[in-house]
């Protein structure tokens, strides 16, 4: 398994763009979800309004009042890409109902055992999680929320999956003020396994711990969060600007990673219909992410 699982390693660390992948497992999976957030640097703990918000925070969609999905799709230079979908609605005024999918997947990875010109094969990396929850909200300012999930990693024959437990809050001090806290990624270690080989180091699931805040004033919208994962802290700040009833625009920073830092993002809308767009350049050679979310209301 050896030389398998430190080239898809060392492959994922590079799409990360930070220290953190090499600690846990999902790599893929810890990319920032959703065009939208992406656009505000991933500053989306404290916002309340999108079914995406979910991967952030699992009480981050109190202020939603019909049924609403989003599906998303990410491309990392030809052979990455990363689906999504996600939906939230009101089961009564206080009780939300959440849930999605997604996966993410690196075709056609060169194994090799000893260096050689050609590969001795191809493999593939896959990465899948599932979750449904509730939100429930207490007052007009106090709501919480769980979502409960299952992760599965499959690197070439190589397969290996956990349960896991997502929790969050926000808070409305004041009606242009939200603040958001979640951990997210809660369970277990696991260990990827192959009939007739012995099974890997136990991998941790990426635990993140998030706090932050968002302030509305008119046609604007700035937030800030601080996310600590894998023993790291990092700021991330993001704004959103509506220029137009039926356009808007974004913009975001992420420090303390090695290969990411600043975001943009745009979106249109018309009548029910969203198409949500963020751009991700990665420094030291590794591209740029072009991210899609289509969201619409019923």
């Amino acid at each position: 398994m050896r030389p398998v699982y430190l080239t898809a390693v060392l492959l994922l660390v590079l799409i990360f763009g930070g220290r953190a992948a090499a600690d846990n497992g999902l790599a893929l999976l810890q990319i920032e979800h959703g065009a939208r957030p992406a656009g505000m640097g991933a500053a989306f703990v404290s916002v309340t309004d999108d079914p995406n918000g979910v991967a952030y925070n699992p009480a981050s969609i109190v202020a939603l009042s019909k049924f609403t999905a989003s599906f998303g799709h990410t491309v990392y230079w030809e052979n990455v890409r990363l689906e999504s979908g996600f939906f939230a609605m009101n089961l009564s005024s206080r009780t939300f109902l959440h849930g999605g999918i997604r996966f993410a997947v690196v075709d056609e990875i060169e194994q090799r055992v000893l260096p050689t010109s050609e590969p001795e094969s191809y493999f593939d990396v896959h990465d899948v999680s599932f979750k449904s929850g509730l939100s429930y909200r207490f007052s007009e300012n106090i709501s919480a929320g769980l979502s409960l999930g299952w992760f599965v990693e499959k690197i070439e024959a190589w397969r290996g999956s956990a349960f896991n437990v997502d929790i969050g809050v926000t808070v409305r001090p004041q009606a242009d003020v939200n603040i958001g806290a979640s951990v997210t990624g809660l369970g277990s270690d696991f260990n990827l396994s192959k009939p007739g080989s012995v099974g890997s180091r136990d991998i941790s699931l990426p635990t993140t711990c998030t706090v932050g805040g968002s302030y509305t004033r008119g046609r604007i919208l700035a937030a800030a969060d601080i996310v600590y994962l894998a023993d790291q802290a990092h700021l991330h700040l993001g704004a959103e600007g509506r220029l137009h009833e039926i356009f808007q625009l974004r913009a975001g920073v992420m420090t303390g990673y090695d290969s990411k830092n600043i975001t943009a993002g745009a979106s249109f809308t018309k009548r029910n219909l969203t198409i949500d767009y963020a751009f991700v350049p990665y420094s030291n050679d590794l591209g740029t992410s072009h991210m899609f979310n289509l969201t619409f209301t019923l």
